[in-house]
């Protein structure tokens, strides 16, 4: 049977959590529709073989890309590389998939001709089990196909358009020639910008489908995780300024691409003047960007030169992140 979703699980040594992940696809019958690839991104703890086992096991379902360590990125490129079905999504291995969804989202890809398809993620906290399910926007159309250019500049769709809410054609991906950034964390942010910029139609789906665990302070997204990993938020800032500045778009698709980048450059700055606890190291950071923006990228130093002064006040009045959190009405995950 021809494969309608390929699921790619970008794996380094998630040894800890792997069986509970993959476990999640194994609903019976298993849905022969449905291939899942564990991409070993050079793990040096058991999840290759774990992994290897679950295809031992469920040889229609699973199957096991090894390669040598690259990063995020790498292993989603490899996944987009590999896949056989016909709309491609990614998973992390610390991540899991609402089993009981599975049959009902390949129902609904199966006659899909969409570019991207969203659905709905569900935030889990790993110490407490608590989960909240961040729903789609009540007035948006659902299971019909919509022009991405009538929706993309809506503001109460922004937290929709995630990796974990994302099922993307594949033939699009590989006619787009979508490749990220490799030995690079927050290449996800990279994908979903890059892959929304150039889609023609979008499906809303009204359907859980991914498990987003959160709390884990090996997370990428920990502030202390984003202050130690500086540089890579850096290269991701500088590939998608350079993609919204030269990248041949329309008006209505080139002002989605610019405000979802001010969203990154925003986040850039909060870490440098924010969550780093060197506050000299990250006020110098933070000025060097804003250097940086006003030579090669001014517009956008323009529109974020607001936020920078924020942030610098902010900064000088000693708030880290989880005194923003509380500013902001947020709870620290």
């Amino acid at each position: 049977m021809n494969k309608v979703l390929t699921v790619a699980i970008p794996s380094y040594n998630v040894e800890q959590y792997l069986r509970a992940s993959l476990d999640s696809y194994c609903c019976e019958p298993i849905d022969e529709r449905l291939e899942v690839l564990i991409v070993d991104d050079g793990s040096t703890d058991a999840t290759a073989a774990i992994a290897l086992e679950y295809v031992q096991r469920f040889p229609s379902l699973f199957s096991l890309v090894s390669k040598d360590n690259g990063g995020h990125g790498s292993a989603v490129n490899a996944g987009i590389d590999f896949a056989t079905g016909r709309y491609f999504r990614v998973i992390d291995g610390d991540d899991r998939i609402c089993s009981a969804n599975i049959p009902a989202l390949l129902d609904a890809l199966e006659t899909c001709t969409d570019d991207l398809v969203i659905d709905v993620k569900r935030e889990v906290t790993f110490s407490t089990g608590e989960s909240q399910r961040f729903d789609l926007p009540a007035n948006l159309p659902r299971g019909e196909s919509v022009p991405f250019e009538d929706i993309c500049l809506r503001t109460d769709i922004e937290s929709s358009f995630q990796i974990h809410t994302l099922s993307m054609r594949t033939d699009f991906l590989r006619e787009r020639a979508v490749k990220l950034l490799e030995h690079t964390f927050y290449v996800d942010y990279e994908l979903v910008v890059k892959v929304s910029a150039w889609a023609d139609t979008v499906r809303f789906l009204d359907l859980e489908v991914c498990n987003y665990y959160v709390g884990n302070i090996a997370q990428s997204v920990s502030p202390a995780n984003y202050v130690r990993r500086w540089d890579d938020h850096d290269r991701v800032c500088s590939e998608l300024l350079a993609f919204a500045t030269r990248t041949p778009l329309g008006a209505v698709r080139k002002r989605f691409v610019e405000s979802r980048v001010d969203l990154l450059v925003n986040t850039h700055y909060n870490i440098a003047l924010i969550f780093d606890e060197d506050r000299e190291r990250g006020l110098e950071r933070a000025r060097w960007f804003k250097d940086f923006l006003t030579r090669d990228y001014p517009a956008f130093e323009k529109r974020s030169r607001m936020r920078y002064y924020q942030a610098r006040i902010l900064h000088r009045l000693g708030f880290d992140a989880e005194k923003l959190d509380r500013l902001m009405g947020r709870s620290a995950s």
